[in-house]
């Protein structure tokens, strides 16, 4: 992990995701899930330029394989008081994974495709109820995302690299974070996709317009994906 100059105003957004991050990599108890938070983890040290914790990170992911829980409690430690340093801020002894916001259902737009979370998000911030917390291009960058950023909904296509989102859905519904709502054309009702999905849990299924990605899509479908998505937080449509 390479230095780079501190950009003070990241920090202040995003040094409170990564202190909750660790107080959930503290509380894993699987090499799998402490391996997903430290990929996370990592992703957003390099984003912010903390290189200083590059070894702290480090002595945290050679205590996931074999996995040794004390070994990871000392490493968390050692990485709050890291960041604590490096921010110019005291670290709480306990850090806490940010609690929602009442005022707003943070929201996770997984797609592929910049233009449909660009549009995604348009439709969504049509709606006061909805604040986006966080995008992923895959299912892959959506596993870290979600254990990081602890969404209420999330936005997922289906049709991705890496892992599609059939994939994350089955990750999902064993260990998953929030309501996900299915935005696409490739499970029309009562198909055998359609089906799945609903199995593995998905809260609504709502299709993108047919043939290429258009910008009219919040005119053809922004009603329908708000509703499917105030109907998957349990908001009143």
């Amino acid at each position: 992990m390479t230095g780079q100059p501190l950009d003070r105003e990241l920090l202040e957004a995003f040094v409170p995701e990564f202190a909750a991050g660790l107080a959930r990599l503290e509380a894993a108890d699987t090499p799998l899930a402490a391996t997903r938070i430290l990929d996370g983890l990592q992703a957003m040290a390099g984003a912010l330029g903390l290189a200083a914790l590059g070894e702290g990170l480090e002595a945290a992911a050679a205590a996931t394989e074999p996995f040794d829980g004390a070994a990871l409690g000392a490493a968390v430690a050692s990485l709050r008081q890291q960041l604590a340093t490096v921010t110019g801020e005291a670290a709480p002894p306990e850090a806490r994974p940010a609690e929602p916001s009442a005022a707003a259902i943070r929201t996770l737009v997984v797609d592929d495709s910049p233009t449909m979370r660009r549009i995604l998000a348009g439709v969504l911030a049509r709606d006061p109820a909805f604040t986006v917390v966080g995008e992923a291009t895959d299912g892959a960058e959506a596993l870290n995302a979600m254990t990081l950023l602890l969404p209420d909904l999330i936005m997922l296509d289906l049709e991705m690299p890496v892992l599609d989102g059939f994939g994350f859905l089955r990750h999902w519904a064993l260990a998953g974070h929030g309501a996900v709502v299915v935005v696409s054309s490739a499970a029309p009702p009562g198909s055998a996709a359609a089906r799945i999905l609903r199995r593995l849990g998905a809260s609504g299924i709502v299709g993108k317009p047919t043939g290429a990605l258009s910008f009219d899509l919040a005119e053809k479908r922004g009603d329908a994906i708000l509703a499917a998505a105030r109907h998957a937080a349990g908001l009143p449509c």
